[in-house]
């Protein structure tokens, strides 16, 4: 009987081992990476205002703000997490995710709307590796 069960643990311990093969030799680390777009009009102009979202259908508004306690309005979940710059030196935008496409909108002084759209968008990573990814950048230019 011991020869049996002996067998049984060395069969299931070759196959464990074989089965370890088709795992990645590396583990990657619990670290939590963000995206950077900069942003330019493809003709600057000032006082507009931009606003984004991560996606192609997504819809376009303000950056998330925090609600106020007690307040019932809810808050808009753009997946842009940061917006920072003007329409006449360009917009840094950070997103915890790098989309392929971004939804946006340009509007005056006066809250007209000058544009509106999705582009897409081609992010290189900057540091980090293949496997288990990394921060991005990515430079957009939006047609008025």
């Amino acid at each position: 009987m011991r020869k049996i069960l002996a067998a049984g643990a060395l069969g299931t311990g070759l196959l464990a081992l074989a089965s370890c093969g088709s795992i990645p030799p590396f583990a990657c680390a619990a670290v939590g990476y963000s995206s950077v777009a900069f942003i330019q009009l493809d003709v600057p102009a000032p006082d507009l205002h931009l606003e984004l979202c991560s996606g192609a259908d997504c819809m376009p508004g303000p950056v998330e703000m925090p609600v106020e306690v007690g307040s019932t309005a809810p808050s808009v979940a753009t997946g842009i997490f940061g917006l920072e710059g003007d329409s006449e030196a360009g917009w840094s935008a950070t997103l915890l995710n790098s989309p392929p496409e971004m939804g946006f909108r340009v509007i005056d002084a006066a809250g007209t709307t000058i544009a509106q759209g999705a582009v897409e968008v081609e992010w290189v990573r900057i540091d980090g590796t293949e496997q288990c990814g990394g921060n991005h950048e990515a430079d957009i230019v939006i047609p008025l």
